[in-house]
């Protein structure tokens, strides 16, 4: 503690015991309570559909996504206008109704999906039962589309799985041959099981009802799912896998993907059964897509059901949303002090001298909206690429206005050319270098460039990789999610920042990479 001023120990100390004070007072006396707000990885998807009425009566029905312990759907929101009454059925099915619809008309439904990865286990040696409950039988018999009653579906699925062959055995053998024998062809419009052996190729709706009719002719409870794939698409296709019951639970498989007794995370269920996702009145206009994205659960959508208490500032914020402040602005803006102050720790205690007062923890920032890998990526290619044309223009001896204008303009184009080529690449996360703070980084340009002019290439690439290196810092506290809820639930605590760069700005000890710098001149002075 000798290299920290005494005075300033004391006033910091000061500060720390009143922002103690301010937090005892709100949280023992006025009972309040901290509101966290918890992020949860998940699928936001919303279902966009087009609807061309005719002028007479209008039916829509949508299957939507199921409640279970496997998937769990929260926030769902329906949006039409008021044009239409809607409803959701026990059996989870979305209803638009008009009496008389004319013109275009757009609905949307919403909602944020969480779902997990299922993996089954199947009993070894156990036989095919030969008897099942009344409820069960109803997925042993024969449907249009699904001819398990067939003699060619009987005798390929005996062929496949003879008699005496136990349960383990006849579902692999039928999983491997809808696999891989039938080829999966993209095709829209049904196809039936027959259809689909004969012809050897199917989509995953012709694969599906084949797997499910020899399933069923070989004795085996089984039924189709329809459902969605969750990844960040804009899509108007569904998909369809097959699920069968073996002893008390029923077990998926998708012959399409080849998941055998496994369904992925990113499986959405719809609809159970051999069932359309869309049926609507006839003679009208009908279009529909799926955008997918995934993401973490809308923290808005957290505080306003969690922050009540008027002590808390996210309750300033509910009424500020209306004029479309987002909130992780104001987070933003309550981190970056103590983002600064891991700059100033940085500088004058451990000793390490980045471009810019406070740029680390700016470019910081920019890292939230990419992911640090791909900002690290970013940074250093538009850095390089901007401080080349910095150099060249410098030759040009431009004035400096001009010159940093067009150090931004190649920034830009920098960056846009990385964001095309995340979006092409399918790197949606890397496709927000967009929002990334052009000024920034033209300045860093500008200030590697010029000491690269002044103090040589190795001096300057030092430089930037102490600039990465703090701006790494202040993401990592930037992303602390315990510190985003407590800083945002007690603001007060921004005073021990203070206090804290109170106690910094007394500093008069030597810095820790100079201990290392002049470590040969200390060993000197030692022997002496």
């Amino acid at each position: 503690m000798k290299n920290f001023g005494v005075k300033e120990i004391g006033l910091a100390l000061v500060i720390v015991a009143l922002t103690g004070g301010i937090i005892g007072y709100k949280v023992f006396v006025l009972d309040y309570s901290m509101t966290t707000i918890e992020p949860e990885d998940g699928y936001y998807v919303r279902l966009m559909m087009n609807v061309t009425g005719n002028g007479n009566a209008f039916k829509l029905g949508v299957t939507l996504p199921l409640q279970s312990d496997r998937q769990r759907i929260k926030s769902e929101r329906e949006s039409s206008g008021g044009v239409f009454r809607f409803g959701i059925t026990p059996s989870r099915v979305g209803r638009w109704r008009a009496a008389a619809l004319s013109g275009e008309h757009s609905i949307t439904y919403s909602f944020f999906a969480q779902t997990e990865e299922r993996t089954y286990a199947l009993p070894e040696n156990q036989p095919i039962p030969e008897s099942y409950s009344k409820q069960l039988r109803e997925y042993l018999g024969a449907t249009d589309r699904i001819q398990s009653d067939s003699a060619l579906i009987r005798e390929k699925a005996f062929e496949l799985a003879p008699e005496g062959a136990d349960l383990q055995s006849a579902l692999t053998a039928i999983y491997n041959f809808c696999y891989s024998e039938v080829k999966y062809l993209k095709i829209r419009g049904p196809t039936d099981a027959v259809t689909a052996l004969k012809l050897g190729e199917a989509s995953c709706n012709g694969k599906n009802r084949l797997m499910v009719a020899l399933l069923r002719a070989r004795g085996i409870p089984a039924r189709m799912t329809n459902g969605l794939i969750l990844e960040n698409n804009r899509k108007r296709t569904t998909h369809a896998w097959t699920i069968a019951r073996v002893g008390d639970e029923w077990v998926p498989f998708c012959p399409t993907n080849g998941y055998f007794a496994r369904i992925p995370e990113h499986y959405l269920e719809l609809a159970r059964g051999d069932i359309a996702v869309f049926t609507h009145s006839k003679h009208v206009g009908f279009d529909w897509r799926f955008v997918i994205q995934r993401q973490l659960s809308h923290r808005e959508q957290a505080v306003l059901s969690n922050a009540s208490n008027p002590l808390n500032i996210l309750h300033l914020w509910t009424s500020l949303k209306d004029y479309h402040i987002p909130l992780d602005l104001i987070m933003i803006i309550l981190l970056i002090p103590v983002g600064a102050t891991v700059v100033a720790l940085a500088r004058n205690v451990i000793g390490l001298l980045p471009f810019g007062t406070f740029m680390p923890a700016l470019v910081a920032v920019s890292f939230r909206d990419t992911g640090f890998l791909f900002g690290a990526v970013f940074f250093l290619v538009v850095i390089v690429v901007g401080s080349s044309a910095n150099y060249l223009l410098m030759k040009l001896r431009l004035l400096h206005i001009p010159r940093l204008v067009i150090i931004i303009t190649v920034v830009v184009m920098a960056l846009m050319i990385l964001s095309i080529v995340c979006i092409r690449l399918g790197l949606t996360t890397g496709a927000a270098v967009s929002l990334f703070p052009m000024a920034i980084l033209s300045l860093t340009c500008e200030r590697f460039t010029q000491s690269m002019l002044q103090e040589g290439w190795l001096p300057a690439a030092r430089r930037m990789v102490a600039t990465f290196t703090v701006a790494g810092g202040c993401y990592a506290v930037y992303s602390l999610e315990w510190l985003q809820n407590i800083i945002v639930a007690f603001p007060e605590l921004l005073l021990i920042n203070i206090a804290i760069n109170l106690v910094l700005g007394s500093w008069t000890g030597v810095r820790l990479m100079e201990h290392y710098r002049f470590r040969d001149l200390k060993r000197a002075s030692e022997l002496a």
